[in-house]
């Protein structure tokens, strides 16, 4: 299996964090800013153009809006349909109390409002006008379970030589490549820039061997065109 993981454009949220340092203030479902437009415009032009050394077979995103808006000129570019899998951020959607820290559920978009992101989008049927996020917020210590599953899911859905691209975000990245690549705890950080592609496989020669092929790769991207 070869896997493309595509962080989000920059965010509303991504550049409150730049300017203030503070979450004060944040959005729960933070869409693109006009800089994280383009960003996912380039990088679909690019990928389109073959930059990546592999062509992308099926494409799946995030529902959460700025993935979404990512993803969308991404399966025009490459016209495919954009399939949905559980690769939300770190925690879910939610929104947070600035005096408490407490954490409460937000619904995100509703089924009409993801559709006018991107009609490509093959939504589960009991997505309706309420919001797709029917959850209680996640757990810190629930996402590395979570990512073994979308990796189980992908790996059960697709063929050994399919090329899967996830649209996901910085946080849950981190998750993705320790489980791809086996590795049980970790102290650090990997630096995941807007819209930077982290290229992984498996290799028939060395099954047990699972390569990073590039990580936080922004080739579409001149150095002051990357955000963080």
């Amino acid at each position: 299996m070869r896997l493309v993981l595509i962080r989000h454009g920059q965010s509303g949220n991504n550049l409150l964090w730049e300017h203030s340092g503070s979450e004060v203030g944040r959005h729960p479902d933070t869409p693109l800013t006009a800089r994280g437009h383009e960003q996912a415009a380039r990088l679909a032009v690019a990928i389109r153009a073959g930059v990546l050394p592999w062509r992308i077979d099926v494409l799946y995103t995030s529902l959460m809006t700025r993935a979404v808006q990512t993803a969308a000129p991404l399966a025009e570019a490459l016209d495919l349909p954009l399939h949905t899998l559980d690769i939300f951020e770190s925690g879910g959607l939610f929104e947070e109390d600035p005096d408490t820290g407490e954490r409460t559920a937000y619904p995100g978009a509703n089924r009409s409002g993801l559709l006018a992101l991107s009609p490509r989008l093959e939504l589960a049927d009991d997505i309706g006008e309420h919001g797709w996020w029917r959850r209680d917020v996640e757990r810190d210590d629930e996402h590395l379970a979570r990512a073994q599953r979308v990796l189980r899911e992908v790996t059960t859905r697709h063929p050994d030589d399919a090329v899967i691209a996830l649209v996901t975000h910085g946080h849950f990245t981190q998750y993705l490549v320790r489980v791809f690549l086996g590795i049980e705890a970790i102290r650090g950080w990997i630096a995941i820039d807007n819209t930077a592609v982290t290229l992984m496989e498996t290799r028939t020669d060395y099954p047990d061997s699972p390569l990073a092929v590039r990580i936080n790769w922004t080739p579409h991207l001149s150095e002051d065109e990357r955000t963080t």
